[in-house]
């Protein structure tokens, strides 16, 4: 609801900020309910005051939630649906858990509900001078400033207690303009031109209109935001690049309240940073120019599934020989023309994927190819002879379970396969790298497995648990002109598999808070992230999905651009308002998730 008369709030006691905080409600520095009515006068009327949508699940809804607490409970994991409240975010751990239905993990009936970890004040952006107006008197005022456009983050980053949200969602150009003239040459171009409160599933609809195909991931609730400025790979990414390499131009305002142009002719600096050195950093982008290409005449997708066969200790042995073979030829199959994805599973979590009686101390493998404008029986001839030399590695058919079948559709149709937004509302924090052959080729047999079985992990080894490896990277990522790859890590040019382990289970009703829930799960990471660097020590980690408590976030997600990112970022933003776990110059800062503070760190 708009914001007409702020409540008083209820201090609990006295407190004073310490100029090395950012400043809270208990603060006598905090703006006084005039003020914050001022600055919604200012903005015509574009502040809303936080009310979780689960007020309504809480006895007298203490918020006043409009949402009815059943039609909460049964979307809490639907991505789409949470993006258009402007508080939710998909991963409700990042925010305390501050006010949760009472089906979702992590809910406990003695914390109540109350706006914890979420933003104080928000603001439903619909012009660039709202923006402007609020960044500008928020920075002034030492408030924290965060930048939601969907809220689907795995690393909290749009979200923050005691903040300013500036919510973006409600930018929702979307044209086609194919004579957009190119900033710095004598030349047009053919693009899309997207607010970033968009969502990829309605950019991807509207290009497909035309015929044509852009970037996105699979998830069709995921926005450009976060997305492009992290990198953004996904489905296309193997064959053209990240999204962030499709960018032409980008508006953005700062939080000194200037309206910027970013492209390769104005403001260069910003335009670079923005091109994969980290959202919610270096300011508010409004709008997007992105490149886009002609859809696939066709798509084949071909299914395969590697499971041990039957129960005994060889068979299960043996399936990670054969998840060892099936990653280090990845590469070439990529080189070849296939991309796609891998999901690797252990324990219970592998009978999900298998016809499993009982859970596997080894390995399921089920992987999914694809390829654009060939047949089902092309990539036949690719994969039958990898799987046969798989058999022959365990010893004939006796040990492991083989089945691989292709098929063909259109693009559309592909997209709905792979996709979905039903992943919200879960706890958990992953561990990640990007590898290539180098990590999957030449290192010595023996340590990919021993590496394998580290990344594959997990907490509770009955149940097991899984990874996801995308095949992202390779030529289309390789093949970037300088001129377009911008701040993103330089570890994608060699990288083929971006591998995401999920191993580490966060479980705040038995660790007694958030907090430590987080911390327990950075803690059991830690021995899968010294892996990592041993595995691939000049690789890194694809910073969108990745885990925010690596002590070597620098090195990690930002490779040899961070001092210079680090620059610029202290030239848009010097009142440091912008602060994201494991962004650049987030060093300098400590968030308690328990108390909200955000204190430079001593």
């Amino acid at each position: 609801m708009l914001l007409a008369i702020v409540s008083t709030l209820a201090l609990a006691g006295p407190a004073f900020a310490s100029p090395a905080c950012k400043v809270t409600p208990l603060d006598p520095s905090w703006p006084s309910n005039s003020d914050w009515a001022s600055l919604n006068a200012s903005i015509n009327g574009g502040l809303l005051r936080t009310v979780p949508v689960a007020s309504s699940c809480w006895p007298g809804n203490p918020f006043g939630s409009s949402v009815s607490c059943g039609n909460v409970k049964s979307n809490w994991t639907n991505g789409m649906w949470l993006s258009t409240f402007p508080e939710s975010i998909d991963y409700p751990i990042y925010a305390n858990n501050s006010c949760l239905p009472p089906n979702a993990p992590g809910y406990v009936e003695e914390r109540g509900c109350t706006t914890g970890g979420l933003p104080e004040y928000i603001v439903n952006a619909t012009t660039e001078e709202q923006i402007a107006t609020a960044m500008q008197w928020a920075s002034e005022r030492n408030i924290r400033i965060v930048v939601k456009g969907t809220g689907h983050d795995l690393n909290g980053r749009s979200s923050g207690a005691f903040a300013l949200s500036i919510w973006t969602h409600n930018l929702r150009q979307l044209e086609r303009n194919k004579s957009w003239l190119l900033p710095s040459k004598n030349t047009s171009e053919d693009v899309f031109i997207v607010g970033s409160g968009q969502q990829w599933g309605n950019v991807l609809n509207k290009a497909l209109e035309h015929g044509r195909v852009v970037t996105t991931g699979q998830d069709p609730s995921v926005g450009l935001g976060g997305y492009i400025q992290g990198g953004g790979h996904g489905p296309l990414s193997r064959t053209y690049g990240l999204a962030s390499s499709h960018v032409l131009q980008m508006r953005v305002v700062t939080t000194e309240g200037k309206i910027l142009v970013a492209n390769d002719a104005e403001n260069q600096d910003l335009f670079w940073a923005l091109r994969g050195g980290g959202p919610g950093l270096y300011g508010v982008v409004t709008e997007y120019v992105i490149r886009h290409h002609p859809a696939p005449s066709s798509v084949t997708m071909g299914n395969l599934l590697i499971a041990p066969k039957g129960s005994s200790n060889r068979s299960a042995e043996l399936s990670w020989d054969a998840a060892v073979t099936h990653l280090s030829v990845l590469p070439d199959l990529m080189d070849a023309g296939l991309a796609g994805a891998c999901m690797l599973a252990t324990g219970q979590n592998a009978m999900t994927f298998a016809s499993l009686s009982e859970p596997t101390t080894g390995a399921v493998i089920k992987q999914v190819f694809w390829s654009f404008n060939s047949t089902p029986s092309a990539m036949e001839a690719l994969v039958n002879p990898i799987l046969s030399n798989i058999t022959h590695a365990a010893g004939g058919n006796n040990s492991l379970s083989i089945s691989f079948s292709a098929s063909q559709s259109n693009y559309s149709s592909f997209f709905s396969a792979i996709s979905g937004s039903d992943a919200a509302g879960g706890q958990s924090v992953v561990s990640s790298r990007l590898l290539g052959r180098a990590e999957v080729l030449d290192t010595p047999r023996h340590k990919r497995r021993a590496y394998l079985k580290i990344a594959m992990r997990a907490q509770n080894e009955t149940a097991g648990t899984y990874a996801t490896i995308g095949l992202q990277g390779g030529p289309g990522v390789r093949n970037t002109q300088q001129e377009e790859w911008g701040a993103l890590l330089p570890a994608w040019r060699s990288a083929y598999l971006h591998f995401i382990s999920n191993g580490a289970t966060v479980d705040p009703v038995a660790a007694g808070s958030p907090k430590k829930a987080l911390e327990n799960a950075a803690d059991f990471n830690e021995a899968k992230e010294r892996m990592w660097r041993e595995w691939s020590p000049k690789s890194g980690a694809y910073m969108n999905e990745a885990n925010p408590f690596t002590s070597n976030f620098k090195q990690d997600f930002y490779g040899s651009n961070y001092d210079r990112l680090a620059e610029i970022k202290a030239k848009y933003d010097p009142s440091e308002s912008l602060f994201v776990l494991s962004g650049v110059g987030s060093d300098k800062w400590q968030y308690d998730l328990d108390t909200g503070k955000l204190c430079k760190a001593k």
